[in-house]
């Protein structure tokens, strides 16, 4: 591995085998993950207008509905606090593969919704201790490259997904969903059996079960502002592209994979901003954008000014490593994989509620731009939330998770990351 992606001082020579192994596993399991949820993401919206029929209200309902396991994530989580950072990862895979890929056989909305509710359980487990993996394998040292880094690489994974499901689309037509949904599935089983190798060096210290603290009240308020802001963009943004302005799926596709392409450019460096400047410059950039993303999607009915914003928005979202990398430096070294999961259910709280009063706003109303304004709002009470954080010369030090008896600090960059991205 070429030199230049250990850290000043650290040669990858001297770099345990064991975390040069899992690094590589992890890497893999993420590619393939992103590879089948991005299959799936690409082509769910339009099975649910297509085959079953279904307006912006059930699409409310879905989503709330399916948001409900993460209510739940630290509870469920705490509950498997025996059970090291990567067999719950491993857990959360192959529920979510289980459920993904029997979708296109659900006959009707109330069995999709069952098997929704199903893998969201898996995945919310995946999603609480996956960046607490990164953050492991990294050591302490520069936690927002290495999260952006692992977000490049699930969108490398989208890429790729989303060239062969427009290849499929051009060859199979809608008929095909039950297809699509299968080879998701599948490629999500296989990201689980990767993670069953992980060594003791992808688990952190004995953690705590259930934690909820004052001290981490605001990662707690800005993961809440997030879940509403990201439920009301990734719900009512695309569908309003679907429904209102009849926006195929071999369209969505191409977007989705232009969206890719930006994200898998742009989500390393973002995380290097955030471990140079810290939190709060990146996050206020962050919900300025978003009010004017919200705007956009509020005011303008061009349909190539929404493209535009669509992308806008997706870019902007890799900013949210900051909220991770802000709790790495405040967490206790036990606390890590509990607070996550405690944030995945504050997330939540507003991931329940958003998609069915949104819902409720556009089909009462008749109007589709209603949840982007209350989009706004939340985007600034986001604004004003991050000027609570830090100023750059206050942050303190993130500390290394590592399991007790585990060698001093030594990077073991991924592998597979361009040479250009440094």
């Amino acid at each position: 591995m070429p030199s230049h992606t250990a850290a000043p001082g650290a040669h990858s020579a001297a770099a345990p085998a064991a975390l040069r192994r899992d690094w590589t596993l992890f890497i893999g399991c993420n590619f393939l993950f992103g590879f089948g949820f991005a299959v799936y993401s690409g082509v769910f919206q339009n099975f649910l207008r297509d085959v079953l029929h279904a307006g912006p209200l059930q699409l409310g309902q879905l989503e709330s509905l399916r948001e409900i396991p993460g209510l739940l994530a630290a509870l469920t989580a705490g509950s498997l606090v025996a059970l090291a950072e990567s067999r719950v990862a491993a857990l959360g895979l192959f529920i979510t593969a289980i459920g993904i890929g029997v979708t296109g056989m659900a006959p009707g909305y109330m069995q999709l919704v069952a098997v929704t509710v199903f893998w969201s359980v898996g995945f919310h487990l995946w999603a609480s201790v996956s960046p607490a993996i990164t953050l492991t394998l990294a050591r302490g040292q520069e936690g927002g490259r290495h999260l952006g880094r692992i977000t490049s690489v699930g969108q490398v994974a989208t890429l790729g997904a989303l060239g062969f499901a427009s290849l499929l689309a051009a060859f199979m037509g809608k008929t095909a969903y039950g297809i699509y949904f299968f080879l998701a599935g599948a490629c999500i089983l296989v990201s689980a059996l990767l993670c069953l190798p992980l060594s003791a060096y992808a688990s952190g210290a004995p953690r705590a079960s259930i934690i909820l603290r004052r001290e981490y009240g605001l990662y707690y308020l800005l993961t809440f502002l997030e879940g509403c802001r990201r439920q009301i963009f990734s719900i009512f943004a695309s569908f309003a592209l679907i429904l209102v302005y009849r926006v195929p799926v071999a369209h969505m596709l191409v977007l989705q994979f232009v969206n890719a392409i930006l994200i898998s450019i742009t989500a390393p460096y973002i995380g290097r901003l955030v471990d140079r400047r810290g939190e709060r410059g990146p996050l206020t950039f962050y919900s300025i954008g978003l009010i004017v993303v919200f705007l956009g999607y509020a005011t303008f009915e061009n349909k190539g000014a929404l493209y535009t914003l669509f992308l806008i928005d997706n870019v902007l979202f890799s900013f949210g490593v900051g909220f991770t990398t802000y709790l790495h430096r405040i967490v206790r070294p036990n606390e890590m994989t509990p607070c996550l999961a405690m944030g995945t259910t504050m997330n939540h709280i507003a991931a329940v509620t958003v998609p069915i009063g949104g819902a409720w706003l556009w089909q009462h109303y008749h109007n589709y731009q209603l949840p982007f304004w209350v989009g706004v709002t939340i985007a600034a009470v986001s604004l004003i939330a991050t000027r609570w954080l830090p100023r750059e010369s206050r942050l303190p030090e993130p500390f290394p998770i590592m399991p007790s008896g585990m060698p001093p600090q030594e990077e073991v960059a991924p592998t597979m990351e361009p040479e250009a991205a440094d």
